[in-house]
């Protein structure tokens, strides 16, 4: 009779658990994303229809692997070579669209004047996706990149500064003057080479990009910032080397 009770109690335990584990997983990859979605859509944001599971996914991979080779591109238009599909659905569905990535509903906005507004909002309520904290808080601690609330609030108000028109416009002679170098090195190795010549052009932007950071930020040049911006990439490395998992986009 024990043993019958007992049999019967651990079925229903397990019966339980899986009743609970179908339900999480449903309200986590169907209800939810569809309130959303249907939210959005009440407001005039509409956008492909996702999967279950993997959303828009596999249509954004599929797209990129069938992107023609860049290289053999001449276009100013580098977001329809970088992301082609979002291009695609830019055409389709407007300005604003909506997209997911699995179960996480993302806003897709080009609109100029919306990205004012959204850099200037100050409410707490315009926060990060847990997902996004859990994938970079060990590489960036709970910097503004990473935190909401107050300690978000925080960093804003020590960054904003930096930040003033007035400083961003006394960059400009730092970018200039970094321009004018990296023209001087590319003219440098064609005249060198009887006017044609192979130039590593990620290399040397990736060092332009470097010495226009360090001198508006450290007041120094790439190449005393270098080893610093090695261990960087290194630490980048590691931090991203870890995947999301299923339990992490349903935390």
């Amino acid at each position: 009779m024990d043993l019958q009770f007992d049999s019967q109690f651990f079925t229903s335990i397990v019966f339980i658990g899986i009743v609970a584990l179908l339900f999480r997983l449903y309200t986590s990859f169907v209800h939810k994303p569809n309130v959303l979605r249907s939210k959005l859509s009440k407001q005039g944001i509409i956008g492909p229809p996702p999967t279950i599971l993997l959303g828009n996914l596999m249509e954004i991979i599929k797209s990129q692997l069938t992107t023609p080779n860049s290289h053999s591109l001449v276009t100013h238009n580098t977001a329809s070579l970088v992301f082609p599909k979002f291009e695609e659905w830019r055409k389709q569905y407007g300005e604003v669209f909506m997209f997911s990535f699995g179960n996480i509903q993302s806003l897709c906005a080009s609109q100029t004047e919306m990205m004012k507004e959204i850099t200037t909002y100050t409410s707490f309520d315009l926060g990060l996706p847990p997902f996004h904290k859990k994938l970079f808080r060990p590489l960036l601690g709970d910097g503004i990149l990473t935190s909401n609330g107050t300690t978000w609030a925080h960093h804003r108000k020590i960054l904003a500064p930096e930040l003033y028109i007035d400083k961003v416009k006394g960059m400009v002679n730092i970018i200039s003057e970094a321009c004018e170098s990296l023209l001087n090195l590319w003219n440098s190795k064609i005249e060198a080479q009887s006017g044609v010549a192979d130039i590593n052009i990620d290399e040397d932007l990736k060092i332009f990009s470097g010495n226009v950071i360090s001198r508006a930020c450290f007041g120094s040049d790439y190449s005393k910032g270098e080893e610093i911006f090695l261990k960087l990439g290194t630490l980048q490395e590691v931090g991203f080397h870890g995947k999301i998992s299923l339990q992490q986009y349903l935390a």
